[in-house]
């Protein structure tokens, strides 16, 4: 179970709690689909990932090679200009020697942020990928998706107002391009201990009952059943999927 929400407003929490009420979130976490990672593949990349950078984290730290393989599993736009130092995020930045969360994240989620905005060539979405993989227990990511369905930015696909994290669309040649969020805006990274919290929640109210694919138990990335934030992110993604 992750760390306790903190900080969300009461209307915020009833949206949330509605929101669970009518959504199948099960069924949502089975409709998730990127590239070969699906419910009936088993989400394999996904889980290559989380083993391989939750691992860096508890050893040599999360690596400037690993930022690139997370960036190489969005296909992210020019993935060439990712540089920097050769270590991203310094070893146990997000787990304890003895391999449970870093206490000082309950309250402070958005601290690594601070690291990776070192490393050149990603902003806001691949951060937080990056400290989604490296802890899917305590970590979702913040994709354009999800800001243009829950936040600000795309009135035409705006379904709910739980932040006010913003993403704008780019252009290319005259015409409309991909989208992002900016890093310079005022909400960021503020938002993202906003979205983090907003995940938190829904682990704590959701029955168990996240049907997780059976590597990810065995592995030892899941508890049986149990929501984690990573899980519900995915969730809402197929949402917001459905309206972008």
């Amino acid at each position: 179970m992750p760390f306790p929400s903190f900080g969300l407003a009461a209307t915020l929490l009833a949206d949330i709690a509605a929101f669970a009420a009518n959504n199948n979130f099960p069924d949502l976490y089975r409709s998730y689909s990127w590239r070969n990672d699906t419910y009936v593949n088993q989400f394999p990349d996904i889980l290559g990932l989380e083993l391989q950078l939750s691992g860096d984290d508890k050893s040599t730290g999360i690596t400037l090679t690993d930022v690139q393989a997370v960036a190489a599993w969005g296909a992210m736009r020019n993935p060439g200009r990712i540089n920097g130092a050769h270590v991203s995020l310094p070893a146990l930045t997000l787990h304890t020697a003895g391999g449970v969360p870093q206490p000082a994240l309950a309250h402070a989620p958005a601290t690594p942020i601070i690291h990776l905005q070192n490393v050149n060539g990603i902003g806001p979405t691949y951060q937080s990928k990056v400290l989604r993989f490296g802890m899917p227990a305590e970590y979702g990511a913040i994709d354009t998706r999800c800001v243009r369905v829950f936040g600000q930015g795309d009135p035409a696909a705006q379904q709910h107002r739980w932040l006010t994290l913003s993403a704008t669309q780019g252009q290319h040649n005259g015409r409309a391009a991909g989208w992002s969020i900016p890093e310079n805006q005022a909400q960021w990274p503020n938002g993202f201990t906003i979205w983090i919290n907003i995940l938190r929640r829904f682990a704590q109210i959701l029955p168990a009952n996240c049907p997780h694919p059976a590597p990810f138990v065995d592995s030892g990335m899941r508890a049986a059943h149990v929501w984690t934030c990573a899980d519900v992110e995915m969730a809402l993604f197929a949402y917001a999927s459905q309206f972008t």
